[in-house]
């Protein structure tokens, strides 16, 4: 076994590392979270030869494994199945684990960018919010360096009387597998780098298909739109075009009607004059007849006086 180092991830038992449960019982704002609660954990590489002598060749590569309860399960479970182990629980069990310090922030087991162990300051009580770094382990990080990072022995057949009842076994079977793709720390084996080169190849082809399906959504939308804005150009012609003959109609029937005025007016005035024209003429004729009359009466008085005095 080599360890590779400290990896923030996830954790399969809440309440021993100081995280809620699933749910939102004490109405804390981050209990979405409380399912993917993350503690510093403990990244190793498996190795396997039939040497009887340890040995983390590349050709005896077996998969990488990630803790889940910890950086005190790791040191309890090697202190129990190795009774040689550098590490045990006297050394790490002192570590807080999320626990509020002097200035009201939270400290617990962090892990630092280059993989070493940490303590770091988390401004809430489930320690789901880092704000920085406190101290450094040196002492748990000394450890490591100089007893797991080069091989350790963690299984013999010689030795150990099965596999189940070693180091080896109570730690992979307490770990669950990583690769490169959760952190650099972690190594890919085979069988993960060629079903996730499938998995790349698979996703490549997929993305080429969404790509050309998206080239071809946004073809029709702004084909749409476009004919969108061309019918609502055309509607505004029309309209306009309708105004403007609405116009021309009202002209023409404003002249219409003033025609009709200028008409009825002539027409009027024309009458009139014609009346007063024959009535002049009545009172003319009128005048002629009265004159005639009085004359013929002047005549005839004549006449009757001169037969009288005769």
């Amino acid at each position: 076994m080599k360890v590779e180092g400290c990896v923030w991830a996830t954790t399969d038992d809440n309440e021993d590392v100081a995280c809620m449960q699933d749910e939102s019982g004490d109405g804390t704002t981050y209990w979405y979270q409380m399912a993917m609660c993350r503690r510093a954990q403990v990244a190793y590489s498996v190795y396997s030869s039939t040497s009887g002598s340890a040995s983390c060749g590349s050709g005896n590569f077996k998969g990488t494994f990630v803790t889940q309860d910890g950086l005190s399960e790791f040191a309890y479970l090697m202190e129990t199945y190795d009774g040689s182990s550098p590490i045990t629980s006297d050394i790490v069990g002192e570590l807080p684990m999320c626990e509020q310090g002097n200035d009201g922030t939270y400290l617990s087991v962090g892990c630092a960018s280059d993989g070493t162990f940490t303590i770091d300051e988390f401004s809430d009580q489930y320690c789901l919010q880092r704000v920085d770094t406190y101290t450094y382990l040196s002492d748990v990080n000394s450890i490591f360096k100089s007893y797991f990072q080069s091989c350790y022995g963690i299984y013999s057949a010689n030795t150990d009387e099965s596999v189940d009842y070693s180091a080896a076994g109570a730690l992979v079977t307490s770990s669950k597998a990583c690769g490169s793709l959760d952190t650099y720390l972690c190594q890919d084996n085979d069988r993960i780098s060629s079903s996730s080169s499938g998995k790349i190849s698979t996703i490549s082809s997929a993305g080429h298909t969404i790509a050309n399906f998206n080239v071809a959504n946004k073809a029709k939308y702004a084909l749409g739109t476009l004919c969108l804005i061309g019918s609502l150009f055309m509607f505004l012609g029309i309209l306009f075009t309708n105004r403007r003959k609405r116009r021309a109609m009202m002209h023409r029937k404003m002249r219409a009607n003033r025609s009709k005025r200028s008409s009825s007016k002539s027409k009027r005035s024309s009458s009139r004059h014609k009346s007063s024209s024959s009535r002049s003429k009545s009172r003319s004729r009128g005048d002629v007849s009265r004159s005639r009359s009085k004359s013929r009466a002047r005549s005839s008085n004549k006449r009757v006086d001169d037969g009288v005095f005769a």
